[in-house]
Parts: C-alpha cells; sequence; structure tokens
C-alpha cells in the first residue's frame, strides 16, 4: 500500500523535527553543564543560574577485603567512615558525608554516575547486628533475592541547630557495597560521582534577632515562683521571659494544647530570636491530669528488637523540633489523623526530628518542685564549681547482657567514658564477680559530690539496675551484700546530701524518665507503688541534694550487644544509646560545649546525621525519647 503525504503535514513533520533536535541539543547542553566540574568553598558551589548552586563529588574505593567470623563474612572498603549497623540487617560499609547548607535551601536534584560493577562470592552470610538477645536475620533482606541496600546512593535532609546556628543538613551515603543474602554475593564499585542540586531560599528564612535567649513556659501558677530565675538570668546576660499558658493557649494557632505550645516557640524564634526553651510542668500533684501537657510519639519497633511491644512514649523533641529542612512547619502528623509520629509497617509519618531550639523540663508537679528547682539552679550557676569535688565522674554499672563472650559491657562504656572524660577522676562503681555494689556506696559517691554521674544498664520509671558477670545475672545494688533488696530505688535519693555539689546525671536505662507516672495512675492501673515520681525527676527534683540535670529515656532503651563489624570495638558503645551518652560527654570534654542544652541537643543531631539515613525506627526513637531534666542554658560547673 503507498502512503501519500500532503504538503501540510510534511511542513509539520518538518517543523516537529527541527523543533525536537533543539530540544535535544538543549537538553544536551544542559546536562553537560551540570556535569562540569565545580570547585566548592565551605558547602556553598558554584552558581549556575539565580540562586541554584550545585555540589560535585566524587568517591574512589578499594577492593574489599572479606573476612570470616564467628561462622559470618565482614566485608570492609579503606574509604568507608562507617558500618551500618542495625538490628538483623546486613552489616555493609558506607561512605557518609554531611554537608550544611544555608537554613532553608531546597534539594531539586541529586543524580550519579558509577563504575560498572564487581561481583564477589561470600561462602558466609554477612555478618548483622543485633540489638539483644531475642535478634534473629531480618528474613526480608536474607531470604529474599535482592540486594541490600537497595540504591548505591540515598539521603535525607534536615534543618535545626548546628551549635546553635539554623542549617539546612544534607546527608549523602555512598554504598560501595551492596549484598544479595539469596546467591550469597557482593556488588562492589571502584568509582561513583555524585551531583548534587540546591536552591537557596530568596532572603534568610530566620532574622538575627536576639530579643529573647530563654523562653521559660509554664502554668500561670508557677510564673511568680518562677520570677527569681529569670532575674538571674538576666543578670547573668541570658535574656529570658517567662509566659504563662493561658496566654499560650489564647493567642497561638493549633489543633491542640500541644500544638499551640509549639506554634508559640515558632513564633517566639522568629520574632525574638528565641535558642533555648524551658518547659514547667507536668502531671499535676499526684493526679491524672497534667499542668503542662505531652506529646506521645508512636515510633512502633518491631516484635523481638525490644523486649515488649511499646505503643507510645513521651516525646518532648516535638517541641524542639519546629522546622523541617525547607523551613516548613514539622507537625509529626503528615496524614493528619491526630496520631502523632506514626512509624510501623507500611505508614511513617513526615519527622525531621532536628532541633531547633534547646529544649528541656522541669516536670514540676507543684509550686514547691518549682521554688526547689529555681533554687538550685540559681545557687549553681553563681559561683563557679570548685575543682576539689567538680572534677569527678561518678561511674556505675555491671554487665548488661547474657552473650557468648561474656562481655561486661555496662564497664566497657563506663572505661570509654573515663578515657573521653580524662581530665576528671573517676569514681568507679562496678558490679562485678570480685566486687558487690551496695545502695550505700552510690550515695556515698554523690554526696561527696561530682561534675557528671553516669549510670549504664537496666530501668523501670521507678528502679535503676545493672547484672553481675559473668552471665548477667542477679542484680546490683542490693541494700547488703547478701543481695537483699536490689536496684537503686527513689527512696534512697531521700539521704542525699551533696547540697550544691550537684552532677549532670546520664543514665541509661529503659524507662527513668517516663514522667507520666502518679500515685493516681498507679492505683488505676492495679499497682501499688512507694514514688509518685520517675526516677530521674526525683534525683532531679530532690532538695539539698541529687543531681542538677538529669538525662534519661523516656521509653524503652537499648543498648546494642556483641561486635558484629568486628572491628574490636564492643557495638554496645558505637550505636543507639550508647553512642549518644558517649557523645553528650564527648562534646563537654573534647569540644568544650559547657552549655547544658546545646550538648543535649548537638549530640541528638549529630545522632540523626550519623545514623538516621539507616531508615531504622530505633534511630527515631532514640532521639524522640531522651529527655532532658533541666535548665537547657545551663552552664556545667557554673559562672566564673
Amino acid at each position: 500500500m503507498t502512503m501519500k503525504f500532503s504538503k501540510k503535514g510534511v511542513s509539520i513533520g518538518l517543523a516537529l523535527i527541527v523543533i525536537l533536535s533543539i530540544f535535544s541539543v538543549t537538553i544536551f547542553y544542559i546536562s553537560d553543564y551540570y556535569k562540569r566540574e565545580q570547585k566548592l568553598e565551605k558547602e556553598k558551589g558554584k552558581t549556575y543560574g539565580e540562586g541554584f548552586f550545585i555540589i560535585k563529588k566524587e568517591f574512589n574505593f578499594s577492593e574489599p577485603t572479606i573476612k570470616v567470623n564467628n561462622g559470618y563474612s565482614n566485608v570492609y572498603v579503606k574509604e568507608a567512615n562507617l558500618y551500618s549497623i542495625n538490628d538483623g540487617r546486613p552489616v555493609v560499609p558506607v561512605n557518609l558525608t554531611v554537608v550544611e547548607l544555608p537554613f532553608g535551601s531546597k534539594i531539586i536534584n541529586v543524580n550519579y554516575e558509577h563504575s560498572e560493577p564487581k561481583e564477589i562470592s561470600l561462602s558466609n552470610k554477612l555478618s548483622f547486628g543485633s540489638c539483644s538477645t531475642l535478634t534473629g536475620m531480618d528474613k526480608d533482606i536474607y531470604s529474599k533475592n535482592i540486594f541490600y541496600p537497595e540504591e548505591w546512593v540515598s539521603y535525607h535532609t534536615g534543618g535545626g541547630l548546628s551549635n546553635g546556628v539554623h542549617k539546612t543538613f544534607f546527608v549523602l551515603r555512598v554504598n560501595p557495597v551492596r549484598y544479595n543474602s539469596f546467591y550469597d554475593k557482593l556488588q562492589f564499585i571502584q568509582n561513583i560521582k555524585v551531583e548534587i542540586v540546591y536552591k537557596e531560599p530568596d532572603a534568610p528564612l530566620l532574622s538575627d534577632k536576639h530579643e529573647n535567649d530563654l523562653l521559660i513556659i509554664a502554668p500561670l501558677e508557677f510564673t511568680k515562683t518562677l520570677e527569681p530565675l529569670a532575674e538571674h538570668k538576666n543578670k547573668l546576660g541570658v535574656e529570658t521571659k517567662i509566659v504563662g499558658l493561658d496566654e499560650i493557649y489564647k493567642q497561638s494557632i493549633g489543633r491542640d494544647d500541644q500544638e499551640k505550645i509549639k506554634y508559640y516557640i515558632k513564633s517566639a524564634v522568629e520574632n525574638w530570636g528565641t535558642k533555648y526553651v524551658l518547659l514547667v510542668g507536668g502531671i499535676r500533684g499526684q493526679s491524672s491530669k497534667w499542668n503542662l501537657p505531652v506529646r506521645y510519639s508512636h515510633v512502633l519497633i518491631p516484635e523481638g528488637t525490644q523486649e515488649v511491644i511499646e505503643p507510645e512514649f513521651i516525646s518532648d523533641l516535638y517541641y524542639a523540633d519546629i522546622y523541617d529542612s525547607e523551613g516548613g512547619f514539622s507537625s509529626w502528623d503528615s496524614n493528619d489523623n491526630g496520631v502523632f509520629a506514626e512509624w510501623e509497617k507500611g505508614y511513617k509519618d513526615k519527622m525531621d526530628l532536628y532541633p531547633d531550639v534547646y529544649l528541656g523540663r522541669l516536670p514540676c508537679r507543684n509550686k514547691r518542685e518549682v521554688k526547689i528547682m529555681v533554687d538550685k539552679i540559681i545557687n549553681y550557676e553563681k559561683n563557679k564549681a570548685s575543682d576539689d569535688w567538680f572534677k569527678r565522674i561518678i561511674l556505675i554499672s555491671g554487665d548488661h547482657w547474657d552473650d557468648p563472650d561474656h562481655i561486661t559491657e555496662g564497664v566497657l562504656i563506663m572505661e570509654k567514658a573515663s578515657e573521653i572524660m580524662s581530665d576528671f577522676e573517676p569514681v568507679k562503681l562496678y558490679a562485678t564477680e570480685e566486687n558487690k555494689l551496695l545502695v550505700r556506696d552510690i550515695n556515698k559517691a554523690l554526696n561527696k559530690g561530682a561534675g557528671f554521674a553516669y549510670f549504664c544498664g537496666h530501668g523501670s520509671s521507678t528502679a535503676w539496675g545493672i547484672h553481675y558477670p559473668p552471665d548477667a545475672q542477679g542484680w546490683a545494688p542490693t541494700l547488703t551484700r547478701l543481695g537483699v533488696i536490689p536496684f537503686y530505688l527513689p527512696m534512697y535519693m531521700n539521704f542525699l546530701r551533696n547540697k550544691n555539689k550537684l552532677p549532670v546525671t546520664i543514665v541509661g536505662g529503659c524507662l527513668n524518665g517516663k514522667f507520666d507516672i502518679s500515685l493516681s495512675k498507679n492505683l488505676k492501673k492495679g499497682k501499688l507503688s512507694l514514688s509518685g515520681k520517675c526516677w530521674a525527676w526525683k534525683l532531679t527534683s530532690k532538695k539539698g541534694g541529687g543531681s542538677i540535670a538529669t538525662i534519661a529515656n523516656s521509653g524503652l532503651g537499648t543498648h546494642a550487644m556483641g561486635d558484629a563489624d568486628h572491628n574490636s570495638v564492643n557495638d554496645y558503645l558505637e550505636v543507639l544509646d550508647g553512642w549518644l551518652e558517649l557523645k553528650f560527654l564527648q562534646l563537654y570534654a573534647k569540644e568544650h560545649s559547657k552549655i547544658l542544652g546545646m550538648n543535649h541537643g548537638q549530640a541528638i543531631t549529630e545522632y540523626l546525621n550519623r545514623f538516621l539515613g539507616s531508615n531504622d525506627e530505633m534511630d527515631a526513637k532514640m532521639v524522640q525519647q531522651w529527655i532532658l531534666f533541666g535548665d537547657p542554658s545551663l552552664i556545667i560547673g557554673g559562672y566564673g
């Protein structure tokens, strides 16, 4: 059959060809333009259009080294700066790059090209991470014909404070190796080039205002009692405002009281330049009602990773995480169903998680507790602490896990803390085979005073304890050497008399910061308890002693076990709670950061930069439940 073309059709066809040719040339030109090498100056690339920038990164990797340890393979790449250790997942090398961009920057595109992958056969399965004795291989990875990680490159973004300055974080993860468990094969690349295109905001999203440093939010009945604290702070040059909840609820927008508080903090950041926020209030007395409400997170950890399923837990990080990476409001409820911070199979709320203010809470139940904390903070800060008591760190732990290698994990992390805090005299209170740890040992050490105290073990809302080696048997501390009445209980804190020699305390354990308990709530649940306060708040609010601040978990904490990457450093120190706790100490000792809330917030930021990209629920939970019971603007060791 002969096909006929009209002159009009030919003209249209020729026109289309010309247009497509021009379009192709244009696309080629743009593509070529994107590929040109750009020189970086700090975090900013060279501009190629108004408001647009490009960053180019190139990575070269050495051939992987494979070693077999305890029946599992480990793969090592010289240029990796992280080995991804997640519960049940293969341990793989990662090259991690953190880029700090002007706050509100938007990632337009991330492109990459890599060398031809090479295949390496393994004789054993890759080693996997372990959060507890319950952990096994992740069947979704180990039993399927898939590669892990899925991509050679992944990234996440966040918006928050970096050493007090608002930034947009771009965190790039390059995976030189991917693993297929079904065929026991590795894919490896020697070279990869990554191009990041981003756009800065047309104008700074936050102005450089200094009208307010510290915002204190409290119920109206507490505001008068807090006035001496505000006067003290203002005299020290920390511009401080006290705002009652009644004023916030009237002025602020939001679907509930919690969101109204969060929007008010957002307004304070934007209009006053607020950097620190102190929430004063918690449960009202011993009732089940709140005088300053909390937000519950619903990040659900898969069964078998933690001891039990915990459907919800308190997260004060909700109030600190104001913005996402582009400067939008971080609501933690992206599907608007009224359930916040959801993360379970099939759905995950959008949560930025990076703190935009340094936030602490004093969950005071009445004016008496407010007065106690006001006096403690003023007396602590007004004079520089004497080295004869401050230059001590109390280290309390023992054996955490009944692991095959009989590692005394708690002692390992305490020794590392002692190494980090090398200018401090370590007071070591360890539960060992040779030594019984007693309640009076802990009280005696605390009563002598210390700059820091570090408990690491197991906990509940009203108890803390640790096991004895070698098989994590029995409980310490106890009242007597016969092992009668285990655990360090809130009632023993009544005997603390360290006055103004107050430590900043870090406690590693489950639920020690679960401050939504009260006598009436216990009775409703059929529980009999002698303590109407959680462990961390009891220690902090103790009149005439205790701690000046305590950092604790509101939910189930988790320390890893074993050495999945076989780098001769136990995973107890390298991931999860252990990493956070040590990072806090490191920020003080090595980076000389003496502001309490900044250390707490910066530890969270650096944790997110390092671990959030692995897309593991546990990493979100670690930072959400890590609560600071104390004044975030506090100068550790006082002024002087």
